[in-house]
């Protein structure tokens, strides 16, 4: 038993579906037949019983008419009329008090079938006689001359062929329907788990081939195909972080690399002969140090950015002031940049959101320092706005610089993206400010934007929901 049933758990689920639709369909059948054989028995049964009911009151009638009074003296009158009355398969007895056979007629039954009996109350009797099912009606009768028994013997031969025929046609149709339930279990099994199958096979090519690899989607839109398609999405997903984590690495190395080549360019020339030239040797430690800081930033802000895509932020946390936070980053800015001119105009005054105040601080930062970096000579100007519209709060920060082209505007959210690499060196960037605004920004469920055009300037736009 226990082998029977490891080897039922270990069967695949093809066969599982196969046999079980299999069973439910054979007992829901059997149930069925089962439930018109005895429905069919009993009626026929109760039309038996009821036909008996006939012959035994036109028998009674008889007997106890006043003008054909049944006595021992016209017994062959009696014989005569039963007789007339009675059909085949059927044996009409008349017995006295004392059981002994007064008068009996038969068509196909033998007398020795069944022994006369003598009652005091109608009785309905079922009994067999080898192959053969007999019907067995008594009622007692009283005249003025005689007090006996009327006893009526039928054979169902015929219906008991035919249940027998009915049973027989229930038992193929039984043994066709486990037959058909089988095949269609195997069929509906086969439909059920071609997609399960090919979701299947898809891992396996993605194993063998890589992440490219997709599920072929059906135009019908039942749950496997939407399994195949939350799979698709998945995978798709999954590519995209293994892109951008490959890209995060290759552009990481690179970053790194640029500034360790250098530190040990100048550590070498010193090893060699700098040792000794003080001017060399200053200008060699000036910039392993500028080097060195600028390896600090970079490290710093890849904290930030890691920072940034855990679930750190996900801690109570104090409510931010949009109004107050945004005054308080553009003050700083104009004491760093007192050639920016800023224009502020904030209309979200008492405002908060779910973002803590350094968080937001730290986003507009990355914004203005972006403004100010990249505005052009004489048109130094970074215009900052807050607004209420629609259950949110936009903040706006725009300059008057370079711009970004059309063709690189998707791209300058993602980490180390930078439009032109000689020149934002230059200026100190790392390609990872607006990234790091990015991730905190949707972090607390807001989201942001970037608009430009090249030449003419760049406006980023912030929106939150209202807390």
């Amino acid at each position: 038993m226990i082998r029977i049933q490891k080897a039922l758990r270990n069967l695949p689920i093809r066969w599982k579906l196969t046999l079980w639709s299999t069973f439910l369909i054979f007992i829901l059948f059997a149930s069925s037949n089962l439930l018109q054989y005895v429905v069919i028995n009993r009626w026929t049964m109760g039309y038996e019983k009821q036909q008996l009911d006939l012959y035994m009151t036109e028998v009674r009638t008889y007997l106890t008419d006043p003008k054909t009074a049944f006595s021992v003296n016209n017994v062959v009158d009696s014989q005569e009329f039963l007789a007339s009355v009675n059909v085949k398969h059927q044996l009409i007895r008349i017995l006295d008090a004392h059981g002994r056979v007064l008068a009996s007629v038969s068509r196909d039954i033998p007398e020795n079938w069944m022994k006369p009996k003598s009652v005091s109350s109608v009785e309905y009797v079922t009994k067999r006689h080898w192959e053969n099912q007999i019907l067995i009606a008594r009622a007692p009768v009283a005249t003025q001359s005689f007090t006996g028994t009327i006893e009526i013997i039928r054979n169902t031969e015929i219906f008991d062929k035919f249940i027998d025929t009915v049973f027989l046609v229930m038992l193929v149709a039984g043994v066709g329907g486990l037959i058909l339930s089988f095949l269609g279990g195997t069929i509906i099994a086969k439909q059920l788990l071609t997609k399960v199958q090919i979701i299947t096979d898809t891992m396996h090519r993605i194993r063998q081939n890589g992440l490219m690899e997709r599920v072929p989607i059906s135009k019908n839109n039942d749950e496997l195909a939407k399994l195949g398609i939350l799979f698709n999405e998945l995978m798709d997903d999954m590519e995209q972080s293994f892109m951008q984590q490959k890209q995060f690495v290759e552009d990481a190395s690179h970053e790194l690399r640029t500034p360790l080549a250098i530190i040990q360019g100048h550590l070498s020339m010193l090893n060699r002969w700098g040792k000794n030239d003080s001017i060399v040797l200053e200008k060699s430690l000036q910039a392993s140090l500028k080097e060195v800081e600028r390896l600090n930033g970079l490290v710093a802000e890849l904290l930030e950015l890691s920072r940034a895509e855990s679930d750190q932020t996900k801690v109570a946390i104090e409510p931010a002031s949009v109004d107050e936070t945004i005054e308080r980053a553009a003050k700083n800015f104009q004491v760093l940049h007192p050639t920016v001119s800023f224009s502020k105009q904030l209309k979200a005054e008492g405002t908060t959101i779910h973002m803590s105040a350094r968080h937001l601080e730290q986003v507009i930062v990355i914004l203005l320092d972006n403004a100010v970096k990249y505005s052009r000579a004489g048109q130094q100007l970074v215009r900052i706005e807050s607004l209420l519209k629609e259950g949110n709060v936009h903040i706006r920060v725009s300059d008057k610089g370079i711009g970004i082209p059309a063709a690189d505007l998707p791209f300058v959210l993602n980490r180390f993206y930078r439009v032109d690499k000689a020149r934002t060196r230059k200026q100190g960037g790392n390609g990872l400010g607006l990234a790091i605004a990015k991730r905190l920004v949707n972090k607390y469920g807001g989201h942001i934007a970037l608009d430009s055009v090249e030449g003419e300037g760049t406006t980023v736009s912030l929106s939150f929901p209202i807390l």
